[in-house]
């Protein structure tokens, strides 16, 4: 297995993606207090929500970069802990933390102390599961919204561990198929049951993407810069244009966990930020934009993105607590960038404070390094330089 390099482009989208989602949610705490000219301009208002696509496609792109060549019981049960070790721990922390501040938001809302803590209890479970394990969509609620997005994770590491434990090399032919049939028996049986819907969703289609400029990226020797340019041009000209021409309803959530505009969000959605990542791939493969994809405050972001995507709703629910208990504002349009902002600097204290030396904890408790196989010296060495610089950074 040759040297795998930390790739700092895919950092910098990490961090992109991440600001995104918090951009939009923050404009969406502001239409309960007052409208901003950032909200009225096009399609804006709901643009941000992309950064959950462009999450999509990296996780499919990282995932078989670091481990395209792992195979066999042992490396998959690694797989495993290692993924759980990585997504979840973080993300339970921070759900607990945001029961401080959505138990007083419910009551902002008119919610009895005993209501708020039966339908805690209820977004609490699902939390824990991550998985939809009821047959509608309405009764599958994590507390941090965001939650819904690693249950496809989930499902996509799933699949990948299977193709591991089967000891499959050629991986990125069998996910196309096996994601490819999956979508297809759910688009032509259009199943109702949440379940059904979910392990057949075409969101699913997005982390193919990712797979596939993986296995281009690793296995084209040499890429035309010309190529880099133009790939990430049309991403930020589709992003552009979806700004001023719509996308439709392919940013709710619900609708994408329903499978009602899941298709329609890959085309939209995903399409366009895999271009951007492509590109973005090339132009670093060819030594083009190192002053932005190694930009100190880039990388930092890119870092924290895991922290900010989870840590965002619990900065930003306070901060409208704030103004419904006092009426206390601001201009509209400086709040929104204001949530933004202090969510972002809260996360990164989160991520130095607690993602980052519980997952020193969890790497210094050897927890899964004597699963990894140690038949090939060469190969576990560079699987463990990718991981230190990589991996253990890595959420998407």
């Amino acid at each position: 297995m040759p040297f795998l390099m930390k790739l700092n482009s895919i950092q910098f989208l990490r961090g992109v993606a991440a600001l995104l989602v918090v951009y939009a949610h923050s404009m969406s705490y502001q239409t309960q207090i007052a409208i901003s000219a950032q909200q009225k301009f096009y399609h804006l208002d709901t643009f941000g929500c992309i950064g959950v696509d462009l999450f999509f496609v990296i996780s499919g792109f990282i995932i078989m970069y670091v481990s395209s060549h792992a195979t066999g019981f042992s490396q998959g049960i690694s797989f495993l802990v290692k993924r759980f070790s990585r997504i979840n721990p973080v993300y339970y922390i921070a759900t607990i933390l945001y029961i401080g501040v959505y138990f007083p938001w419910l009551q902002t809302q008119g919610k009895t102390i005993e209501e708020s803590i039966k339908q805690i209890g209820l977004e609490l479970s699902d939390s824990i599961l991550i998985f939809p394990t009821s047959s509608t969509v309405d009764s599958f609620s994590p507390l941090l919204t965001v939650g819904w997005t690693l249950a496809f994770e989930w499902l996509f590491y799933g699949l990948f561990l299977f193709l591991i434990l089967l000891n499959v090399k050629r991986k990125a032919f069998f996910l196309l198929i096996a994601i490819g049939c999956l979508v297809f028996i759910g688009r032509m049986f259009g199943f109702v049951d949440l379940r059904l819907i979910f392990l057949t969703n075409p969101i699913m289609l997005e982390f193919l993407l990712g797979v596939i400029i993986c296995y281009s990226y690793l296995h084209i020797k040499q890429i035309s810069v010309y190529i880099g340019w133009i790939s990430l041009t049309v991403g930020i000209v589709a992003y552009a244009s979806l700004i001023l021409f719509g996308f439709g309803a392919v940013w709710h959530y619900q609708l994408t966990l329903s499978g009602e505009e899941s298709f329609n969000r890959f085309l939209y959605w995903g399409l366009p930020s895999s271009f951007i990542i492509a590109g973005a791939l090339i132009l670093e493969k060819n030594g083009k934009l190192e002053s932005i994809w190694s930009n100190r405050i880039s990388l930092l972001i890119g870092d924290c993105s895991y922290s900010i995507y989870l840590i965002h709703y619990t900065v930003l629910g306070p901060m409208t607590i704030l103004y419904i208990k006092t009426g206390f504002s601001t201009n509209p349009d400086i709040m929104i960038w204001l949530r933004l902002a202090v969510a972002v600097i809260v996360s990164i204290v989160f991520y130095k404070f607690v993602e980052k030396p519980l997952l020193k904890l969890i790497h210094r408790s050897g927890m899964w390094k004597n699963l990894v196989i140690k038949e090939n010296k060469a190969e576990s060495k560079s699987v463990t330089m990718v991981e230190k610089e990589q991996l253990s950074t890595i959420t998407y």
